[in-house]
């Protein structure tokens, strides 16, 4: 049987509270054992996770004192790199919330500590980790609709505050770095690289419509992906409480629907598309999932650890944060600029 590992949690706001600390609290083979947050009633909170959890006000001391073998980062992102790089170079594997950094800088110092801590580290794409997004993976992967030319998202909910996040941090740049874009797009352009693949370039529009804060409220992407056979549509916002979410991608031989309304399905259509005016389509559609909507939150973590002991990042690593985070911040330089901007020229 695998030894125990002890599990620390830097950040200890909403996410950690609903995902991370209790998380390694179920995990098998871990033992939650630490916690840090500056804020006194955080730290309060964080205890009742865990009996004899011991809390932090400092990072450094925890990673310092504890010796420990997994690491979450759900701090506000303008940390994500510093607190990420410092739990890497205390030799622990980290499990780091989205976005993975503010700049393309910070993702190249990231992946440094990687190489030279010789230590794993998975973003925090949750929704790679839902059922539903599993198995358009394996559907895309037998070809079950043949080449994928589009892919459509929509991701949108009334926003982290009030009622959901413990402070109003997520609509301050300093500390967000963006706002809906950057919070859901993020998501988002993860799945559209993960399901078709790196994108070339980017026209957006990033607004504030109806939220009286200093960062984006909604947001509207088109992606051209590197194939030049391939395009994308993502909408994001913090202002609808109703409302389709979840995805759709089409290709030469059908489409994939995945509907998030709980507890989600996964429907395939198939019917060639032809330029032939002359032939009829006879398409077909069934339902392949009925509980899509499975995982995430409630797997990531487990999900996560298994993955550090077998040595892999499932290909979530910091190399997929950081083109997430390229095409991100392609988006906000096109809202601003009104034109559209070149995934390579992130710098």
């Amino acid at each position: 049987m695998a030894m125990t590992w002890k599990a620390g949690v830097i950040g200890c706001g909403s996410i950690a509270q609903y995902m991370h600390l209790p998380g390694y609290a179920k995990c098998p083979g871990i033992s939650l054992v630490a916690a840090c947050d500056p804020v006194a009633a955080r730290r309060r909170e964080a205890r009742a996770f865990a009996e004899g959890l011991r809390t932090y006000a400092d990072y450094r001391r925890m990673l310092a004192s504890e010796h420990l073998d997994v690491v979450s980062v759900s701090s506000p992102n303008c940390f994500h790199a510093e607190h990420a790089i410092a739990a890497l170079e205390a030799g622990a594997h980290v499990l780091l919330e989205k976005p993975a950094a503010l700049n393309m800088k910070e993702i190249a110092d990231i992946r440094r500590a990687v190489r030279r801590s010789g230590r794993k580290l998975i973003v925090g794409f949750s929704h790679r980790f839902r059922k539903g997004n599993l198995i358009i993976q394996k559907l895309l992967r037998d070809g079950a609709i043949g080449e994928p030319f589009m892919i459509r998202v929509r991701f949108a909910h009334a926003g982290p505050y009030p009622g959901w996040a413990k402070s109003n941090w997520f609509y301050r740049p300093r500390l967000a770095g963006g706002g809906a874009m950057l919070d859901m797009g993020i998501h988002a352009i993860d799945l559209a690289l993960w399901h078709i693949g790196p994108v070339r370039s980017v026209q957006a529009t990033a607004r504030t419509l109806r939220k009286k804060i200093p960062v984006d409220d909604n947001a509207v992407l088109l992606l051209e992906f590197a194939n030049r056979r391939a395009l994308g549509y993502i909408e994001v916002g913090w202002t609808s409480p109703s409302g389709f979410n979840g995805l759709e991608i089409i290709g030469d031989e059908g489409a994939i629907v995945q509907d998030y309304t709980p507890p989600g399905t996964v429907t395939l259509t198939v019917g060639r598309i032809s330029p032939d005016t002359q032939s009829k389509a006879r398409p077909a559609s069934r339902v392949v999932e009925r509980n899509a909507c499975a995982g995430g939150w409630d797997t990531e973590v487990a999900d996560s650890v298994r993955a550090f002991r077998r040595g892999t990042d499932l290909g979530a690593g910091i190399d997929a944060g950081g083109a997430a985070l390229a095409v991100a911040l392609a988006a906000y330089e096109s809202s601003r600029t009104g034109r559209r901007v070149n995934v390579a020229s992130v710098r």
